[in-house]
């Protein structure tokens, strides 16, 4: 029987769940190395996510314990397979996410208020031609 783990998003670090993913894929000898298969994968979980909001009224499964579980089993699956897509394309996720996270901080400042001052922002940076995010 599997061992119950204690452990939650208050003491786990990024490196934690990527290491745990690479030791259990490790430990199955799942040698999938190709990022295309790990991907494609992810969208598949991501559909099965993505049912259990299809038909449903906003909120609705927040009420059912049992849902909110599920929900929670099948969001896992996607981050195993994006933790594994990560760990095997060698990229520094955290180092991107903070880099990106600043490009998007200029295109949208925190002085945007209003809906129409978001739209003038997004059109004039489409009307550029250069997506300035990967400069």
């Amino acid at each position: 029987m599997a061992k119950k783990s204690s452990k939650t998003d208050n003491d786990t670090t990024l490196q934690d769940l990527r290491d745990a993913v690479e030791h259990f894929s490790t430990e199955r000898n799942w040698v999938n190395n190709d990022p295309k298969q790990l991907l494609l994968s992810a969208f598949i979980e991501l559909g099965e996510l993505a049912e259990h909001y299809q038909w449903s009224s906003d909120g609705a499964w927040q009420t059912r314990a049992n849902k909110k579980k599920e929900i929670a089993y099948e969001l896992v699956d996607v981050f195993f397979y994006l933790l594994r897509f990560i760990n095997k394309s060698g990229f520094d996720f955290s180092s991107n996410f903070y880099q990106k996270t600043e490009k998007l901080a200029k295109k949208y400042p925190v002085t945007l208020k209003t809906r129409e001052e978001y739209q003038q922002a997004k059109d004039s940076y489409r009307r550029s031609g250069k997506n300035k995010l990967y400069d």
